[in-house]
């Protein structure tokens, strides 16, 4: 569905706002979630860019009102540095479960490459979803633990939030490069 429980949303804009970044990447962003949720939190003049693979979300949740850019395109096949030299911050909330893990690892690995920081939200209890009003991107493919998304972000992982629903777990480079 292009939407997700409300659980740890506060935590999540808190976050955003704390990180104040410049530029954002909001990866999915279904009805634009996020953007309503921080984009009024984030410093004057921040960029936000939505990467949405169900083009029919654009215009169904007006995502070029909510987004300085839109593109559409399949994150599993977007080259990240034809988008933006390195975004301050990466979203990508309720993302990884419509992947096999394998491509998750593979999203993950590239957007830490990119990015300066990650903010990674799943679902943490197994949920079967199927294609949503024709939408099969809405397919869940892959589950992730709490404990198996901390091992992935290893050392970089700065924080985390782990609910009854949803886990948010915060990735920075600066973190990863220097191992503390």
């Amino acid at each position: 569905m292009p939407t997700s429980d409300r659980e740890g949303k506060e935590w999540a804009r808190d976050v955003i706002t704390r990180l104040a970044p410049t530029t954002v990447v909001d990866v999915g962003p279904g009805e634009g979630t996020y953007a309503r949720l921080a984009r009024q939190t984030t410093p004057p003049g921040c960029r936000w860019i939505g990467v949405e693979a169900w083009g029919p979300y654009v215009a169904r949740f007006g995502l070029r009102d909510l987004y300085d850019w839109v593109i559409v395109s399949d994150i599993r096949h977007l080259d990240p540095w034809s988008v933006e030299r390195q975004p301050d911050l990466v979203i990508l909330a309720d993302v990884l479960e419509h992947m096999e893990q394998a491509e998750a690892r593979a999203v993950l690995a590239r957007m830490r490459d990119w990015a300066h920081h990650v903010l990674v939200s799943i679902p943490l209890a197994h949920c079967q979803q199927g294609a949503y009003e024709g939408n099969w991107f809405e397919i869940h493919r892959g589950h992730w633990t709490a404990a198996q998304m901390r091992r992935e972000l290893g050392k970089g992982l700065v924080e985390y939030r782990e609910g009854d629903v949803l886990g948010y777990y915060l990735w920075s480079a600066d973190r990863a490069r220097s191992g503390r």
